[in-house]
């Protein structure tokens, strides 16, 4: 990847438009804008900029590229860049595409569809009120609205090359239409939607550095599964060996324990993994609900622990404890009263987050978060 961060330069920028002071680049259309720290021009330093009304670091080095990716008083325009890599992608190869986002704070809107792509051939300069259609390679999971103003937002993706590109282009290929708008920054007066760019990278990469990790739902909710990267080949079956999508990571919404199993295909080698998800009568966002009922201390512990019942009722009914493991599994079990109000457990649990929960008349009295470190 040439040039990723922009620091090396021909000339500092003196006016916007000057993207193609930084070596390498190019405007694929319009006229992208390249900060530096040593432009004089107010407009187009760094760290404050655009008349002193931005104000953002570089992600890294001393430079950094700036897109309008949207004007909605001016239909469909639209600012993209372009580097030519240094040498043509290997076919059948993988590369982990990296690069970093940041939305201009004194800029009105916001927007999804921000994302990058491969070519064999350099995307040419249209006409203004036209968009370029182009595939979008890599993009943040979920294609979500960027509207961090503060911190850089990172886009990654997995890109597996038909070995023949050597550009890549940066911007919003999508017209107003299928663009997702918000209005970030109602005190602004413009109608556009602007973002910084910087360090851009593609590498190859043949080792996974994801994981599946087995969790735990409350009832009703969703939960991902799966890793949140864009381009992986990933089917997804479920527990009875249906097919459900190929996907990264996808949302599951069970209404009782389960698993599901992932097949992926990566780098030559396809691998099974298997994730189980529990689910709770209620979330762990709910303990606190119900934390005047029942205690748990020391929390975290080493599996020698005491669960307290903090009513203050002379009730006698049987209460159940159960500890279940983050898929739903009960690994502990007793049968106690309200009136007792202290149980010693020691238990020799696996590490992990385990949820204690108390159960009479079948029904469900108290909740809490178990910690065994």
């Amino acid at each position: 990847m040439p040039n990723p961060s922009f620091e090396t330069y021909t000339m500092c920028p003196n006016n916007t438009g000057q993207i193609s002071n930084a070596t390498g680049w190019m405007a694929a259309i319009s006229t992208p804008d390249y900060f530096n720290i040593c432009s004089t021009n107010t407009n187009l330093a760094v760290p404050i900029n655009l008349y002193g009304c931005n104000y953002q670091n570089p992600h890294f080095g001393n430079a950094y590229s700036g897109i309008q990716t949207l004007v909605l008083s001016f239909p469909n325009s639209r600012e993209n860049i372009s580097v030519q890599l240094s040498s043509i992608l290997t076919l059948d190869n993988y590369y982990l595409v990296k690069f970093y986002i940041n939305k201009v704070n004194c800029i009105q809107y916001a927007h999804n569809n921000i994302a990058l792509n491969f070519s064999n051939v350099l995307t040419t300069t249209v006409s203004a009120g036209s968009t370029v259609n182009l595939p979008m390679h890599i993009y943040k999971f979920g294609n979500p609205i960027i509207a961090d103003t503060l911190n850089w937002t990172e886009i990654m993706g997995i890109y597996k090359a038909n070995g023949t590109e050597q550009y890549i282009t940066i911007g919003n290929f999508k017209d107003d239409t299928n663009t997702q708008v918000l209005l970030a920054n109602p005190t602004n007066s413009s109608t556009a939607s602007y973002y910084l760019l910087d360090d851009v990278s593609v590498e190859p990469i043949c080792t996974p550095f994801w994981s599946y990790r087995d969790t735990t739902v409350a009832i009703g909710d969703s939960v991902l599964i799966g890793p949140a990267i864009t381009g992986l080949n990933i089917n997804w079956y479920d527990a009875t060996g249906t097919f459900i999508t190929n996907a990264p990571g996808i949302y599951v919404k069970p209404n009782s324990p389960t698993f599901y199993t992932a097949t992926e295909d990566f780098c030559g080698s396809v691998i099974t993994h298997t994730i189980n998800v529990g689910v709770s009568p209620v979330g762990i966002k709910d303990v606190s609900y119900w934390i005047d009922v029942v205690g748990v201390y020391p929390n975290p512990n080493n599996g020698d622990f005491k669960v307290e019942l903090r009513s203050n009722v002379d009730d006698e009914t049987p209460v159940i404890i159960n500890i279940m493991d983050v898929v739903g599994k009960t690994v502990y079990t007793q049968s106690t009263s309200v009136k007792e109000s202290t149980i010693d457990v020691k238990q020799n649990l696996p590490v992990g987050v385990y949820i204690i929960m108390l159960i009479q008349n079948e029904k469900t009295i108290g909740v809490s978060k178990l910690v065994i470190k």
